[in-house]
């Protein structure tokens, strides 16, 4: 089984919520939330930090609350399970940084909830960006 965390990365400007979705382009083509798989011995807060910093080069951010949203799928013989989705709050004006070892994700934008809901790929992300109770 392939543990991973889930990051529901989001900043407010001039009262509305903006959701940061990436274009992924390694093993599939669509979009994303933040997604990282757990190394042995690392708990899920450490892998959320860790693969926010690695994945979108963000180094200030605020682990906001665990929604508590899992998932499990399978994919190539491969068993995956998504063990926790963390509501991350962050500032828009950072520079965003794809640049990774392997290209994974080749484009990002800040999306509202409605653009976030029309361009993930997956119907469960969808529901929790829908489901999102962001305090403004």
């Amino acid at each position: 089984m392939i543990k991973k965390i889930r990051a529901i990365i989001y900043d407010i400007k001039d009262n509305v919520p903006y959701f940061l979705i990436l274009h992924r382009v390694l093993r599939w083509d669509g979009w994303e939330v933040l997604k990282e798989t757990m190394e042995p011995n690392e708990s899920a807060k450490q892998t959320a930090i860790r693969g926010i910093k690695e994945e979108t080069g963000l180094e200030k951010f605020k682990i906001v609350k665990n929604l508590k949203k899992t998932e499990k799928w399978e994919k190539d013989g491969n068993e995956y399970e998504i063990t926790a989705t963390f509501l991350i709050k962050t500032d828009m004006n950072q520079k965003i940084s794809l640049k990774q070892t392997i290209t994974e994700h080749d484009d990002y934008m800040w999306a509202t909830k409605e653009e976030a809901i029309e361009k993930l790929t997956f119907p469960e992300t969808k529901k929790i960006i829908y489901d999102a109770d962001i305090q403004i």
